[in-house]
């Protein structure tokens, strides 16, 4: 059966069983995802302290450090 076909035959199905074999189909991608290898989670901080802003602020070319001299944030409702 060639996939045209495969997909005519499917489309001529009624709504449940559509629903049914999608139902099939999102549980066996689940139980792929699931038994693929983890990662090991990162925490955030890690990630910018090897993004490439990190690079440029150590380098010097871009300063993040304060103003001291400018007044203060202020928050006004």
């Amino acid at each position: 059966m060639t996939t045209p076909d495969f997909e005519e035959q499917l489309l001529r199905l009624p709504p449940s069983d559509k629903l049914h074999l999608i139902q099939v189909l999102a549980q066996s991608l689940n139980t792929l995802w699931v038994l693929e290898p983890q990662r090991p989670s990162d925490t955030l901080s890690n990630f910018f302290r090897q993004s490439p802003l990190c690079q440029v602020v150590e380098t010097g070319e871009l300063d993040l450090s304060r103003d001291r001299s400018l007044p203060g944030d202020r928050f006004i409702p």
